[in-house]
């Protein structure tokens, strides 16, 4: 069966999630995050992707990136993990595959963005790495709760205009989310579905002239058939 095409809308923020291949590690010393994070910031300023949040796991990457053109998500991200699997394997001593086949990706609209923003900062937490999302290094946490970024890496123009001027970040990050808001982030990305409003979704349906959402379960009522 062939993939359906990866929705992706310019201007639009994107949950983004990279596994390792048949979940294994994708980074064994610290030095493999710090090459990952300059590769990533090489491509997004090649391609024009730009990095809003990101976490790096030991078998998994989450970031929310939002793409200038259709064609930058896809081109920055196959850049990265070509090269840093080629840094990995000779680095390493290994061969083959790093990467599960496919990363998975959803459009958010401005309610699901800071879902998806949280959530990729408090993954650490969750994992019980550490308590507070801001004490873990490898991920921009630290960047959005203090407003600087030493990395150079983050869009923080675009975090600052979206934050309300009373935001405390600090605070959200140390909020327990919802557990269903978190199964239909997971959801949105496993599937590459827009997460949004009904208005959010039917736009980007039809901007793309594709059905995006599910299908209704069951047979149809007599009246749809005729």
């Amino acid at each position: 069966m062939p993939r359906s095409a990866r929705v992706v809308i310019p201007g639009c923020p994107h949950h983004v999630t990279q596994r390792g291949n048949n979940g294994q590690d994708v980074f064994f010393v610290d030095d493999d995050r710090q090459v990952f994070l300059s590769l990533l910031g090489n491509a997004s300023t090649k391609f024009g992707l730009g990095v809003e949040s990101y976490c790096l796991m030991t078998n998994h990457v989450h970031l929310v990136v939002t793409p200038t053109m259709a064609e930058a998500l896809g081109q920055a991200l196959k850049r990265v993990s070509q090269l840093y699997t080629q840094y990995v394997n000779r680095l390493h001593g290994r061969s083959g595959h790093l990467w599960q086949d496919r990363f998975f990706s959803c459009p958010l609209d401005e309610e699901h963005y800071w879902t998806a923003m949280a959530y990729v900062e408090r993954n650490p937490i969750r994992a019980g790495l550490c308590r507070s999302a801001w004490q873990w290094r490898w991920s921009s946490a630290a960047a959005h709760c203090d407003g600087r970024d030493t990395s150079g890496l983050l869009n923080m123009a675009a975090w600052r205009e979206r934050l309300p001027a009373d935001g405390d970040w600090s605070e959200a990050l140390g909020a327990t989310q919802g557990v269903p808001d978190v199964k239909e982030l997971r959801l949105a990305t496993s599937r590459g579905r827009p997460l949004g409003s009904d208005s959010f979704v039917s736009k980007i349906e039809q901007t793309l002239g594709r059905r995006l959402r599910p299908l209704p379960i069951g047979r149809p009522r007599r009246e749809e058939l005729e």
